[in-house]
């Protein structure tokens, strides 16, 4: 007995392992089991025409010319008896063709006794015995054709719409134009056994990540830093699949940004970076309706799992424009991600390819980032660690989302201010400081709300700088204000709180304008205002301005709020009341996706008050170094007013008629959240350092709020 306790406690990490993969493989399967089994027969459709008034009857042939950009699985139809008395018999043959060559791509037959027989409409869908594929990105030109073979006195009549065709569609009844079109839907998709394959695809990633961390969490001999960088790469790669582009916060108008920028560089005829903030620039097959739609479904990942190794066929060089706004002037924050999109036009990499390119990207430079910030933080690093593990944070780190790279930069500040003032260095020279200064030029004219973090540089105290410790620090601060003031969108950024949304959207607006708005509309005010919502931020350009009503130009701005401050404290009292749940929800990840609209995808408050509780606790974790009390008053401080900053943003771009502010959501806060739980009360502490033990928990939730957001969107 004594020998095999001692063999399991000399293979404790591998048995571990072991039991924690078993343990997740059974969690999987009993879920696969009950939630994902069975649900193969999901298909998706898409509605040419969904209205219909009139009925043509059909005695010979019906066909109805169409262009589609999807794929086509089934085509229903509205049919009916002539008389509800003498029902049709016989077959009904299906044909479909493509006009531009000729080539006959399916057929279907049916039987007419199977046809709805009664005063209402109801479609009829004939599959079609073989998938007709899209070969591409751009339309293709159908003709359906329906011949019914009658056996008896009954006849087929089809629903119609009577009125004018669009362009390139044309009905035929027997031989006659009908000006009109079918009521006609297609079935793009079916999943089919592919739900399964990709549901245990992700599940193997997550039992593989949680083996990993149990070996290296058991083993504590990877430091911390390290092994942040490689549980940052697991899980957001696992993010990225389950929410792909589109998914993350306006990444639309992020995505034209950074593809706007490589475009312009792989265009050698177009100026770097000189694209109008309301157009944007892509390769001509850089597109899919069905991709770009934002609302992930089975048929996302099904549709992404087909494309991901297509290549690009586009002329060389060929980048034309589209009516689709960019997110910001700047394009700081987009290098990056526009680099991998480069590299993928230059390798011919398709669509797919480089979306996911992009990402992987930015969240490689947020790992590296943020796992640098915990190795250099000498306060708080398990809060550094929790907060670049939380399911918000790795969802913006693996988008085109300029917050991607904020986060990174602004972690990665304030953990090196607070290094140079409270590290072993007793003095610094030059080579400390420049790391400091390269980043707060980079992050002051990124976003006004962060620009106060620039004031961490009076953590450091004067012994460390030498003589010139006060003319280093005014001159820090000029440097970043001067970056600050020299950046494209200062003008709007202050015009956004002095003047209102409406002036300052007279030119290019930019969604530094807004200051982190980059949200929807909250939930309760959609019914109230949908009709003259304004514009949210990164989605306007110079076209959009005149579109707004103008109760939507008289907004909160800092005269209004001076000379109305019971109103705007009202404003701010009823967002608490009404949107404080989505505050804290929006903060660590509790909802995903697009925010306060239909596309959300809501986690369940278990994993919400979990990862709250895992904040707690790394709050309370010693850390190396106690923060003295005019350090916490500082750090305290910064965080304060860039919170602030934040939510006088969004006041200032909230119309006077809205009953809570517009488009705040917790995540605003995440730049500075290490900031504010580095500082504790000095005898409110852990007695022993857990910082292992929660970055552990962080994974486990994780995993599990990104189990929940996989079924969430199973079941859309």
């Amino acid at each position: 007995m004594k020998q095999f306790i001692a063999q399991l406690k000399q293979h404790r990490r591998i048995l571990l392992c072991v039991l924690a993969c078993l343990a997740a493989f059974s969690v999987f399967a009993l879920i696969w089991l009950t939630n994902i089994r069975g649900q193969g027969e999901k298909s998706s459709g898409w509605a040419i025409n969904d209205q219909f008034h009139s009925y043509v009857p059909v005695e010979q042939q019906l066909v109805q010319e169409f262009t589609c950009d999807r794929d086509l699985y089934a085509l229903s139809f509205v049919l009916a008896a002539q008389d509800v008395q003498t029902p049709p018999e016989g077959a009904l043959d299906l044909v479909l063709e493509d006009i531009d060559t000729g080539e006959v791509l399916a057929r279907s037959q049916g039987e007419l006794r199977y046809i709805y027989n009664g005063w209402d409409a109801y479609y009829t869908t004939l599959g079609l015995d073989a998938p007709v594929e899209l070969p591409s990105a751009g339309q293709r030109h159908y003709r359906v054709t329906l011949t019914p073979h009658y056996t008896g006195e009954g006849r087929l009549m089809a629903g119609y719409e009577e009125g004018g065709a669009p362009a390139g569609i044309s009905l035929t009844a027997d031989g006659k134009p009908v000006n009109g079109t079918l009521a006609l839907k297609g079935t793009q998709a079916r999943v089919g056994g592919f739900l399964t394959t990709f549901y245990w695809f992700i599940a193997l990633g997550c039992i593989a990540l949680l083996g990993a961390a149990t070996w290296f969490v058991a083993g504590k001999k990877l430091p911390l830093h390290r092994l942040v960088f490689l549980l940052i790469l697991g899980l957001g790669l696992l993010y990225n699949l389950v929410l792909p582009p589109y998914a993350a916060p306006d990444e639309m108008f992020h995505i034209n940004q950074s593809f706007s920028l490589a475009s312009s560089v792989y265009n050698p005829y177009l100026p770097v970076g000189k694209v109008p903030l309301h157009e944007s620039l892509h390769r001509p097959s850089d597109q899919d309706p069905l991709l770009q739609d934002g609302y992930t479904t089975v048929f996302t990942w099904q549709r992404m799992a087909k494309l991901a190794g297509e290549r690009n066929t586009d002329a060389w060089g060929v980048t034309p424009n589209r009516n689709s706004p960019q997110a910001d002037n700047s394009y700081t924050l987009y290098l990056v991600s526009s680099a991998a999109v480069l590299l993928c036009f230059y390798l011919r990499v398709g669509f797919v390819g480089a979306l996911f390119a992009g990402r992987l990207a930015n969240l490689l430079f947020f790992a590296f980032l943020a796992a640098w910030a915990v190795k250099r933080t000498p306060v708080a690093k398990p809060v550094f660690a929790l907060s670049a593990l939380l399911p918000m944070t790795l969802h913006l780190a693996a988008s085109f989302s300029r917050d991607s790279n904020l986060l990174a930069l602004c972690f990665l500040f304030s953990a090196v201010m607070l290094d140079l003032a409270f590290g072993p260095r007793e003095r610094l020279g030059w080579k400390q400081l420049l790391l400091p200064a390269v980043l707060g030029v980079v992050i002051a004219p990124s976003k006004l709300v962060y620009l106060p973090l620039i004031a961490l540089v009076f953590l450091i105290p004067a012994a460390r700088l030498g003589r010139y410790s006060r003319l280093l620090k005014a001159g820090f601060v000029v440097l970043c204000l001067a970056a600050f003031l020299s950046g494209r969108g200062v003008g709007l950024t202050l015009g956004g709180f002095t003047q209102g949304s409406g002036q300052a959207a007279e030119g290019a607006v930019s969604s530094q304008a807004a200051e982190g708005l980059a949200g929807s509309q909250p939930a309760s005010q959609v019914q109230q205002a949908e009709p003259s919502e304004p514009f949210p931020s990164g989605a306007s350009g110079g076209e959009a301005a005149p579109s707004l009503p103008e109760q939507d130009l008289v907004c909160y701005t800092l005269p209004y709020i001076l000379s109305h401050p019971l109103d705007t404290l009202q404003l701010c009292v009823r967002s608490l009341v009404e949107l404080g749940d989505h505050y804290v929800k929006t903060l660590v990840g509790g909802t995903l996706s697009y925010f306060n609209t239909s596309k959300d995808l809501n986690i369940a408050w278990t994993f919400v008050a979990a990862l709250y509780l895992l904040l707690a606790l790394a709050w309370l974790s010693p850390g190396q170094i106690v923060l003295p009390g005019r350090a916490k008053a500082l750090c305290l401080f910064c965080a304060l007013v860039c919170c602030g900053l934040a939510v006088v943003g969004c006041i200032s771009w909230t119309p006077t008629y809205y009953t809570v502010i517009y488009g705040f959501q917790g995540r605003y806060l995440l730049p500075v959240l290490p900031l504010l739980l580095s500082v504790r009360p000095k005898r409110l502490t852990l007695t022993a350092d857990c910082s292992y033990g929660l970055v552990y928990a962080a994974v486990l939730v994780g995993l599990g709020a990104l189990l929940n957001a996989f079924l969430a969107v199973v079941a859309r």
